[in-house]
C-alpha cells in the first residue's frame, strides 16, 4: 500500500507533467508538510515555482533544498538559472561555480556561464567556456555554433588584420563543425555563406 507522502508526491508529478501547477504545488507542500526533509519534494516544488515564474519563491525554496543536501549538482545549477531570471548574475555564476566543483564533468554549467558572461559582453570569457563545454562534450554543436557567433562580434570590434584572420579562421571552423554535427541553423548558415561567395 501507498504512503501519505508518495501518493501526493506522485499526484504532484502527475500534475507537473499535466501543467496543473497549483495542484503540484499542493501536493508538495503536503509532501513537505509530512517530510520536511524530502529533497524531491524541495527540488519539484523549486521548479514548479520556476516555471510559473515565481522566481522569489523558487529561489527561497533552492535555498532550502541546499540545506538539506549541499552536495547536489542540479541544485546548484538550478538556482543559478533563478538568479539569472532575478538578473543576480554574479550569484549566478557563484552557484555554477560551485555545481562544477562538485561535478567537473557538468558540461550544462559551463555552457551557463558562457550564457552570463555574453549578456556581460565578457566574449573572450564566454568563448572560454564554451570551450569547456566542448572539453566535456565534443559533439555539442550548439557550444561550435555559439563559438562561431561570438568570434563574429569578436571580429567587428577588432582593430587588428591578423587577429580578425584568426578569429575568422576560428569562427568558421566552428560552424563546419556545428554543420557537420547535423545542426540546422548551421547548415542553413553554412549554405548561405557558400551562396554569398558563389
Amino acid at each position: 500500500m501507498i504512503n501519505k507522502e508518495n501518493r501526493y508526491f506522485y499526484g504532484a508529478l502527475d500534475n507537473i507533467q499535466n501543467k496543473n501547477y497549483e495542484m503540484a504545488i499542493d501536493n508538495l507542500l503536503k509532501v513537505i508538510e509530512l517530510n520536511e526533509k524530502n529533497l524531491d519534494a524541495y527540488y519539484n516544488l523549486a521548479r514548479v515555482y520556476y516555471d510559473i515564474k515565481s522566481y522569489d519563491k523558487a529561489l527561497e525554496t533552492y535555498n532550502k533544498s541546499i540545506e538539506i543536501y549541499p552536495h547536489d549538482s542540479d541544485i546548484y545549477y538550478n538556482r543559478a538559472e533563478t538568479y539569472i531570471e532575478l538578473n543576480r548574475l554574479e550569484e549566478a555564476l557563484e552557484d555554477l561555480e560551485k555545481a562544477i566543483s562538485i561535478n567537473k564533468f557538468d558540461s550544462d554549467a559551463y555552457y551557463l556561464i558562457s550564457v552570463i558572461f555574453r549578456k556581460q559582453k565578457k566574449y573572450k570569457k564566454a568563448i572560454k567556456y564554451l570551450k569547456k563545454v566542448l572539453e566535456t562534450n565534443g559533439e555539442d554543436y550548439i557550444a561550435y555554433y555559439d563559438i562561431y557567433k561570438l568570434y563574429n562580434i569578436l571580429i567587428k570590434h577588432e582593430k587588428d588584420e591578423n587577429k580578425k584572420e584568426k578569429y575568422l579562421t576560428v569562427a568558421n571552423k566552428s560552424l563546419k563543425k556545428s554543420a557537420d554535427l547535423g545542426y540546422e541553423k548551421a547548415i542553413n548558415k553554412l549554405k548561405s555563406e557558400n551562396e554569398k561567395r558563389d
